[in-house]
């Protein structure tokens, strides 16, 4: 495995764990976030689903993984391999909210999944604006792994490029990580 796919992997994780997932009727499957990449297939996107409950009062559960374009947007799991290398943890918040925390290469990424009062999930993430501002809640409207590049070769990732608004105010930066040592 490349290492931008390691890091790509760094936004993916087993979608066999559904975080916060209980006995309760899920009634729908909506997408929260769509990743977009400047590297590997171009037919392939990253995304985070939420599951609401039959009422739509209750986020049961959220996941990470690939989605085929070329297939009507069909969701797949990772293998084995990149679940061994990246670490994913969902925290429950409340009812209606869940942290999803991915680790991977040495850097820690979170992503708030939280359910609005009208049905529907949204994704809030800490970001760093272009104009060096620091937006602790921002509400994600598009996301795009930016690879870095020597040569013109990806080997790692420069940054997770966002748009996102908050306070009705629209703004770029990337998103804000933790540091982990190694």
């Amino acid at each position: 495995m490349t290492p931008v796919s390691l890091l790509a992997a760094v936004l993916l994780a087993n979608p066999a764990v559904a975080a916060g997932g209980d006995d309760a009727a899920v009634a729908a499957q909506a997408e929260v976030v769509r990743v977009k990449r400047d590297f590997g297939k171009p037919h392939v996107d990253l995304v985070i689903d939420a599951w609401t409950d039959e009422r739509s009062t209750r986020l049961t559960s959220a996941r990470l993984w690939w989605v085929l374009t070329r297939e009507q947007d069909r969701r797949k799991p990772l293998g084995p391999l990149v679940e061994r290398m990246v670490k994913l943890e969902v925290r429950r918040e409340s009812t209606t909210a869940l942290v999803l925390t991915v680790t991977g290469d040495r850097k820690q990424f979170a992503f708030t999944v939280e359910l609005g009062g009208d049905g529907k999930s949204r994704a809030y993430v800490a970001v760093d604006t272009e104009d060096g501002r620091f937006v602790p809640r921002c509400r994600v409207e598009q996301v795009m792994l930016v690879a870095h590049r020597v040569l013109g070769v990806p080997v790692g990732l420069e940054r997770i490029a966002v748009t996102c608004s908050e306070g009705g105010r629209v703004h770029r930066g990337r998103i804000r990580h933790r540091e982990i040592a190694g």
